[in-house]
């Protein structure tokens, strides 16, 4: 359960930390108090989509912290396993947003994604709110909804129907790739073209920066001679005495004194190896020389070479390791078109048994999915029977299809909720025909049967008494207390049987200190004044106080029955 919520600079919150129980929670309030403003925090913690405008004005970042304790399902710890996080006491949820843009989540203190953190918490807290009451209403997300109702039953039969569908898409992917006959002879022939066209080519490793390196020396071949040869003659001494007999005369001068200092002899033998070295020097300058046998053919051809180089690498990846890494997926390709006439045959009967396979695996899922809506339509209609809307007829309709090509890895099937609110009006979609009021209750009923099979630890419920007055108010309230007897339910209301039936009553309240308005939220040890305010409004009668109290008392005998 979500035992702590800290809150730091989120819209009208300065900073704000709420402890939560077990049970039924009840957060009520003024309009405008800030009640919204708690679950657009709780969102954003559990990895919703948020933006800046949450920002307390005046301040740069926002951060919510949330903390779970007996939180661990077997659900759960599979997804911890695949985030590579141990599994501790408790768990702790932090984001924080910036200013400029830059989100920062961590689970357990190790810095998470979004997308991880999000996979996560859909484990932990089921929210509902007006996003849901869209999201029901699209019938796209209704056979999502129908699996979860019967997901320990349908688990093993739709992995295999993924498995069997991945199999027969393989298949199907590569019988197409080889194309008919005509189609595979062209594209083998374009393949051959290509093998060739980069074999005749030939192009070595490096092989364009050789080129480049000569034809820069081609090009400046005239400097390098003249380089080359006037270094050689200050060596060698064509105009005037050379290095290597001037060091030898500077050596023999020395070798007169050496006698008379020791000194001498060490810079006397570095002269020697002067010489040496300068001798040696000029031979390689000759040889050099030498070498440089340049004509315009040579140039000529380095061009030409040069254009087949960069034409071919150009047309084939724009480097070596691109030209290569294609030589080699053509080659493999050509290869395989060429034996492609007994692979197609043999591609035909495997994906024959493949069709077979994912049919007969659908064919199973839908089985079990009609067995689940036949359930679910029973337990619908008593639920909404029990809401006030005994009038209503609910369906599951299922289409089936049975081309192998429309089957996806979700099965065969198509599936919407159908609703008649009245006697003797038909089916419809429940986007359709369905009231906010009818909404809400319908929502609520999906909820309860849903607890039933699911093990998510905590429900939040923003606002669902929208729509719902008068005695339905006290059938949701007990079906709401009901949830929160096997799991934690937070809920938004303004419903006074609901927040009477509360094990926990928080008051959302603001307030102006220093120019700013804050949000506060405190735990109503008695919170008859609080029920008699949301049965009489803001200037409640006194009357209104004795009738709290007997709800009050009404709520707790319903709750004694049910231990």
């Amino acid at each position: 359960m979500l035992c702590q919520l800290s809150i730091e600079n989120i819209a009208l919150i300065d900073k704000l930390e709420l402890e939560l129980k077990n049970g039924l929670n009840i957060l009520s309030g003024e309009t405008g108090a800030g009640k919204s403003i708690i679950i657009d925090s709780l969102n954003f913690v559990l990895g919703e989509r948020a933006d800046k405008s949450l920002i307390r004005f005046g301040t740069d970042k926002a951060s919510v912290e949330a903390v779970f304790e007996d939180y661990l399902t077997p659900s759960i710890k599979d997804c911890l396993d695949d985030l590579g996080i141990e599994a501790e006491d408790v768990l702790i949820l932090r984001r924080k947003m910036s200013a400029d843009g830059k989100n920062e989540c961590r689970i357990n203190g190790r810095i998470s994604t979004l997308s991880a953190l999000k996979s996560l918490t859909e484990l932990l807290v089921d929210i509902h709110g007006q996003h849901e009451h869209q999201s029901l209403l699209k019938s796209t997300n209704h056979i999502k909804l129908l699996d979860k109702l019967g997901e320990k039953k349908i688990a093993t039969v739709k992995g295999e129907v993924e498995k069997n569908f991945d199999d027969y898409t393989s298949l199907k992917k590569e019988f197409l790739r080889f194309g008919n006959a005509d189609e595979r002879e062209r594209k083998l022939d374009i393949l051959s073209f290509q093998i060739d066209e980069i074999e005749k080519a030939d192009v070595k490793d490096g092989e364009e920066d050789e080129l480049l390196s000569a034809r820069k020396r081609i090009r400046n071949m005239e400097k390098i001679i003249s380089a080359l040869e006037g270094a050689k003659n200050l060596l060698d001494g064509y105009d005037s005495q050379s290095v290597s007999a001037s060091i030898k005369n500077a050596n023999s001068l020395l070798n007169t004194i050496s006698s008379y200092d020791g000194n001498i002899v060490p810079i006397a033998d570095r002269l020697d190896s002067c010489k040496v070295e300068i001798t040696d020097i000029s031979e390689t300058l000759s040889d050099m020389l030498q070498k440089l046998d340049f004509d315009s053919r040579s140039a000529e051809q380095i061009e030409e070479r040069l254009e087949v180089v960069r034409t071919i690498l150009r047309k084939y990846g724009g480097s070596y390791e691109s030209l290569q890494k294609f030589y080699e997926e053509a080659t493999k390709e050509a290869q395989t078109l060429s034996n492609a006439t007994e692979r197609v045959e043999r591609l035909e009967t495997e994906i024959k048994v493949a069709a077979e396979k994912l049919l007969a695996s659908a064919k199973e899922l839908s089985q079990e999915r009609r067995k689940i809506a036949d359930k679910f339509e029973k337990d619908i209609t008593k639920e909404l029977c029990d809401l006030g809307m005994g009038g209503s007829t609910f369906k599951v309709e299922i289409d089936t299809t049975d081309d192998v090509d429309q089957i996806s890895a979700n099965g065969a099937d198509s599936v919407e909720f159908l609703i008649s609110p009245n006697v003797g009006e038909p089916l419809k979609p429940l986007a359709k025909i369905i009231s906010g009021g009818e909404m809400s209750r319908f929502m609520l009923a999906f909820k309860n049967i849903l607890a039933g099979v699911d093990d998510i630890g905590t429900m939040v419920f923003d606002e669902i008494d929208t729509g719902i007055s008068g005695n339905i108010s006290q059938v949701v309230s007990e079906k709401m207390c009901n949830i929160s007897r096997a799991r934690q339910v937070i809920a938004v209301t303004h419903m006074p049987s609901l927040a009477s039936m509360a094990d926990n009553h928080y008051l959302i309240s603001k307030s102006t200190e220093n120019g700013k308005t804050l949000t506060h939220v405190d735990l109503l040890k008695d919170d008859t004044d609080e029920v008699a305010r949301l049965i009489g409004g803001k200037d409640y009668s006194i009357y209104a106080v004795p009738h709290a109290k007997e709800m009050k008392a009404n709520a707790q005998r319903y709750k004694d029955s049910l231990k």
